[in-house]
Protein backbone atom coordinates (compact mmCIF):
# COMPACT_ATOMS: atom_id res chain seq x y z
CA UNK A 1 0.00 0.00 0.00
CA UNK A 2 1.28 3.48 -1.15
CA UNK A 3 2.34 5.89 1.93
CA UNK A 4 -0.12 8.55 -0.37
CA UNK A 5 -3.80 9.07 -1.52
CA UNK A 6 -3.93 8.07 -4.81
CA UNK A 7 -7.19 9.25 -6.50
CA UNK A 8 -9.25 6.27 -5.70
CA UNK A 9 -8.01 5.70 -2.17
CA UNK A 10 -6.10 6.72 1.10
CA UNK A 11 -2.86 6.05 1.19
CA UNK A 12 -1.21 4.45 4.38
CA UNK A 13 -0.21 7.31 6.73
CA UNK A 14 -3.29 9.24 5.70
CA UNK A 15 -5.44 5.27 7.08
CA UNK A 16 -3.38 5.08 9.84
CA UNK A 17 -4.10 8.01 11.50
CA UNK A 18 -7.60 8.01 10.33
CA UNK A 19 -8.00 4.35 12.51
CA UNK A 20 -5.73 5.33 15.03
CA UNK A 21 -7.78 8.86 15.91
CA UNK A 22 -11.07 7.16 15.73
CA UNK A 23 -9.91 5.03 18.69
CA UNK A 24 -7.99 7.34 20.37
CA UNK A 25 -11.57 9.51 20.75
CA UNK A 26 -13.66 6.84 20.84
CA UNK A 27 -11.49 6.06 24.14
CA UNK A 28 -11.18 9.92 24.87
CA UNK A 29 -15.19 10.43 24.45
CA UNK A 30 -15.97 7.28 26.46
CA UNK A 31 -13.30 7.81 29.62
CA UNK A 32 -14.97 11.89 29.77
CA UNK A 33 -18.62 10.50 29.84
CA UNK A 34 -17.60 7.87 32.74
CA UNK A 35 -15.75 10.84 35.07
CA UNK A 36 -18.88 13.32 34.22
CA UNK A 37 -21.05 10.36 35.80
CA UNK A 38 -18.40 8.57 38.68
CA UNK A 39 -16.69 11.16 40.38
CA UNK A 40 -14.95 8.40 42.31
CA UNK A 41 -12.64 7.51 38.80
CA UNK A 42 -12.20 11.03 38.07
CA UNK A 43 -8.34 10.56 39.56
CA UNK A 44 -7.83 7.22 37.77
CA UNK A 45 -8.92 8.14 34.88
CA UNK A 46 -8.15 12.10 34.10
CA UNK A 47 -4.14 10.90 33.53
CA UNK A 48 -4.94 8.81 31.00
CA UNK A 49 -8.09 11.24 29.46
CA UNK A 50 -5.42 13.89 29.56
CA UNK A 51 -2.62 12.30 27.89
CA UNK A 52 -5.28 10.86 24.77
CA UNK A 53 -6.14 14.19 24.62
CA UNK A 54 -2.54 15.39 23.44
CA UNK A 55 -2.11 12.47 21.52
CA UNK A 56 -5.68 13.22 19.67
CA UNK A 57 -4.88 16.77 19.10
CA UNK A 58 -1.46 15.60 17.57
CA UNK A 59 -2.76 13.21 15.44
CA UNK A 60 -5.50 15.84 14.50
CA UNK A 61 -2.56 18.81 13.83
CA UNK A 62 -0.24 15.77 11.65
CA UNK A 63 -3.29 14.49 9.59
CA UNK A 64 -4.14 18.77 8.49
CA UNK A 65 -0.44 19.23 7.69
CA UNK A 66 -0.03 16.18 5.74
CA UNK A 67 -3.02 16.59 3.58
CA UNK A 68 -2.58 20.14 3.50
CA UNK A 69 1.36 20.29 2.17
CA UNK A 70 2.15 16.37 1.28
CA UNK A 71 -1.45 14.53 0.19
CA UNK A 72 -4.50 15.26 -1.98
CA UNK A 73 -7.98 13.41 -0.92
CA UNK A 74 -9.24 10.63 -3.43
CA UNK A 75 -11.87 11.85 -5.88
CA UNK A 76 -15.61 11.52 -4.24
CA UNK A 77 -16.94 8.29 -4.95
CA UNK A 78 -18.64 7.54 -8.52
CA UNK A 79 -22.52 9.02 -8.10
CA UNK A 80 -21.98 11.10 -5.16
CA UNK A 81 -24.35 14.08 -4.74
CA UNK A 82 -22.62 17.17 -4.53
CA UNK A 83 -25.10 17.74 -1.44
CA UNK A 84 -23.43 14.57 0.07
CA UNK A 85 -19.60 15.65 -1.03
CA UNK A 86 -20.65 19.05 0.76
CA UNK A 87 -21.72 17.45 3.65
CA UNK A 88 -18.86 14.93 3.97
CA UNK A 89 -16.74 18.22 3.88
CA UNK A 90 -18.49 20.09 6.66
CA UNK A 91 -18.64 17.21 8.51
CA UNK A 92 -15.30 16.30 8.83
CA UNK A 93 -14.42 20.11 8.61
CA UNK A 94 -16.79 20.08 12.11
CA UNK A 95 -14.80 17.23 13.39
CA UNK A 96 -11.32 18.41 13.19
CA UNK A 97 -12.20 21.56 13.97
CA UNK A 98 -14.19 19.92 17.49
CA UNK A 99 -11.12 17.86 18.32
CA UNK A 100 -8.85 21.11 18.25
CA UNK A 101 -11.15 22.59 20.48
CA UNK A 102 -11.35 19.88 22.58
CA UNK A 103 -7.67 20.13 23.58
CA UNK A 104 -7.40 23.48 23.51
CA UNK A 105 -9.92 23.58 26.24
CA UNK A 106 -8.39 20.62 27.50
CA UNK A 107 -5.12 22.12 27.96
CA UNK A 108 -6.75 25.83 29.01
CA UNK A 109 -8.93 23.94 31.80
CA UNK A 110 -6.02 22.45 33.38
CA UNK A 111 -3.83 25.43 33.13
CA UNK A 112 -6.49 27.47 34.79
CA UNK A 113 -6.83 25.07 37.53
CA UNK A 114 -3.09 24.46 37.91
CA UNK A 115 -4.39 20.58 37.99
CA UNK A 116 -1.26 19.41 36.15
CA UNK A 117 0.40 18.55 39.68
CA UNK A 118 -2.87 16.46 40.91
CA UNK A 119 -3.61 14.53 37.93
CA UNK A 120 -0.01 13.23 36.92
CA UNK A 121 1.50 13.40 40.63
CA UNK A 122 -1.62 12.68 42.86
CA UNK A 123 -3.60 14.38 45.36
CA UNK A 124 -6.60 16.48 45.58
CA UNK A 125 -7.58 18.01 42.11
CA UNK A 126 -9.24 21.31 41.54
CA UNK A 127 -12.75 22.47 40.31
CA UNK A 128 -12.80 22.15 36.74
CA UNK A 129 -16.20 23.75 35.66
CA UNK A 130 -14.71 26.54 38.02
CA UNK A 131 -13.02 27.95 34.64
CA UNK A 132 -14.85 28.80 31.70
CA UNK A 133 -12.39 26.84 29.11
CA UNK A 134 -14.58 23.33 30.70
CA UNK A 135 -17.90 25.20 29.69
CA UNK A 136 -16.57 25.09 25.97
CA UNK A 137 -14.72 21.50 26.43
CA UNK A 138 -18.02 19.98 27.57
CA UNK A 139 -19.68 21.95 24.73
CA UNK A 140 -17.40 20.09 22.23
CA UNK A 141 -17.61 16.73 23.51
CA UNK A 142 -21.28 17.08 22.59
CA UNK A 143 -20.75 18.48 19.28
CA UNK A 144 -17.72 15.74 18.57
CA UNK A 145 -20.24 12.73 19.02
CA UNK A 146 -23.11 14.02 16.74
CA UNK A 147 -20.38 14.67 14.52
CA UNK A 148 -18.91 11.03 14.97
CA UNK A 149 -22.41 9.28 14.63
CA UNK A 150 -22.69 11.08 11.64
CA UNK A 151 -19.55 10.27 9.99
CA UNK A 152 -20.03 6.94 11.53
CA UNK A 153 -23.83 6.15 9.86
CA UNK A 154 -22.98 7.89 6.80
CA UNK A 155 -19.68 5.28 5.89
CA UNK A 156 -22.38 2.41 7.38
CA UNK A 157 -25.29 3.72 4.65
CA UNK A 158 -22.20 3.79 2.06
CA UNK A 159 -21.36 -0.05 2.83
CA UNK A 160 -24.31 -1.36 3.55
CA UNK A 161 -27.11 0.51 1.36
CA UNK A 162 -25.10 2.07 -1.50
CA UNK A 163 -22.64 -0.78 -1.47
CA UNK A 164 -20.26 1.68 -3.19
CA UNK A 165 -16.84 0.25 -1.38
CA UNK A 166 -16.49 3.79 0.26
CA UNK A 167 -14.95 2.32 3.81
CA UNK A 168 -12.95 0.10 1.66
CA UNK A 169 -10.64 3.16 0.70
CA UNK A 170 -9.62 3.90 4.26
CA UNK A 171 -8.39 0.33 4.55
CA UNK A 172 -4.71 0.16 6.15
CA UNK A 173 -3.17 -2.68 4.14
CA UNK A 174 -2.92 -4.36 0.18
CA UNK A 175 -5.47 -3.99 -2.07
Amino acid sequence: MPLKSSTSRYGAIAASIHWLSAIAVILMLVSGLVMGNEDDLVPRLLPFHVALGVVVGLLTLFRVVWWWLFDKHPQPVAGTSRMQEWAARLVHLGLYVAILVMVASGVATVALTGAAPAIFGGGPLPEFDDVAPYDMHELMSRLLIVLALGHIGAALFHQFIKRDGLIGRMRVGSR
